[in-house]
């Protein structure tokens, strides 16, 4: 089974419309897209610490006191935000790849996941700051590599997650 991006895409506008209709503190229409690349962000950090890819400094830091979702949960998380920013940015065609296009990302395999953590949120914050479609796309294609190849994610299994949150989410 391959990933769909095309039919994601389709799903994942209404989704979000709908969430931001149901917030408690709503914020304007400029701060949408900020809002997007903040809980990017944040699933991000959240994927970090799932993976275990930092050693907190303090053993009684709150953060090692949370539970952590599942690792599949916080990248499909992840991706269906970096398709809603595409949405709003009107980039979503850097989001369509191909088997072949993933496949070639195994060649390549990141030792240090911190690293790739670190250039990819570089690269998303670059964007959002000068609208550079070329640091997303990068971002994009360096964030499905973490997950296919350094996270073992298998394409089915995250068709499965992203599927069930988008059911979820209407």
């Amino acid at each position: 089974m391959k990933l769909d991006f095309v039919e994601y895409l389709r799903a994942v506008r209404p989704a979000f419309r709908q969430a931001s209709g149901q917030w408690e503190r709503p914020i304007g229409p400029k701060d949408l897209l900020l809002n997007d690349y903040l809980n990017l962000d944040v699933a991000l950090s959240e994927l970090i610490l799932a993976s275990k890819t930092i050693n907190l400094n303090n053993e009684h830091s709150a953060l090692n006191q949370m539970t952590q979702p599942a690792i599949i949960d916080l990248y499909a998380t992840a991706l269906l935000s970096f398709l809603m920013i595409s949405h709003k940015q009107q980039w979503t065609h850097l989001m369509v790849l191909e088997d072949a296009d993933l496949a070639k990302f195994a060649h390549f395999p990141q030792r240090n996941l911190a690293h790739q953590f670190v250039g990819i949120k570089t690269m998303l914050w670059n964007s959002y700051h000068q609208k550079r479609q070329s640091d997303f796309a990068h971002a994009w294609r360096s964030f499905l590599k973490l997950g296919l190849v350094e996270l073992h994610l298998t394409s089915e299994e995250l068709d499965q997650t992203i599927r069930q949150m988008l059911v979820t989410a209407e």
